[in-house]
């Protein structure tokens, strides 16, 4: 007959287990594709109260040092439903929390991706820089994908050459999750660069 604390020791092992068989087999929540109703209350008196601030939308900007055209560094901007939220209350005017409930409640939302590609001098027409998002080993397809011409802004009166390409991709909400997500960036000259961003920082 096996000493009590043994015959404990198996099953505190044995609940282990299965908790993690449970937690491995629950899959990751789609990026808030609808806000709850708090979701949007706090986005809403978020942006009602300096939601734009510097501090707050760095959270959502990666740089990507290792592609960059002289001073130029290539930036990618994250835009989830919460921020766009953020950035609709905060420039409404005479606008209710219980408008921004109604407006936004149960309503699909959009992730959005903008990138400023910055690589060479005089750079080629758009649609010449290829771009993947990748998350969970699987390429994700944009439910639309803009390109422009980018050129650094040296100064409101500057009208420089284009040194990069700019794109502004828009996926489904809920073909995202919380997970990683890796993007990938080649440009016809020959560069290449991964990066990761962690969603799990921002909402």
């Amino acid at each position: 007959m096996p000493a009590p604390h043994s015959f404990v020791h198996e099953r505190i092992y044995s609940a282990l287990i299965v908790l993690l068989g449970l937690s491995l087999a629950v899959p990751v929540p789609a990026y808030d594709s609808y806000l709850s109703e708090q979701d949007i209350r706090d986005a809403y008196f978020l942006g009602t109260r300096g939601g734009l601030a510097p501090q707050f939308l760095a959270q959502y900007s990666h740089w990507v040092p290792d592609l960059h055209q002289g001073t130029c560094t290539t930036e990618i901007r994250l835009e989830t439903p919460f921020l766009q939220v953020v950035n609709y209350t905060a420039k409404a005017r005479n606008y209710s929390a219980q408008d921004a409930v109604k407006a936004f409640q149960d309503k699909p939302m959009k992730f959005r991706l903008f990138l400023n590609v910055c690589y060479m001098r005089e750079a080629p027409p758009p649609e010449s820089v290829k771009i993947k998002v990748i998350q969970n080993k699987k390429q994700l397809v944009p439910a639309s994908d803009k390109r422009l011409f980018y050129a650094e802004p040296a100064s409101e009166l500057s009208d420089l050459a284009p040194n990069g390409e700019r794109a502004q991709m828009e996926f489904d909400a809920q073909t995202i999750d919380s997970s990683p997500l890796t993007i990938q960036i080649d440009t016809p000259d020959g560069q290449h660069c991964t990066t990761d961003l962690d969603l799990q920082a921002i909402r």
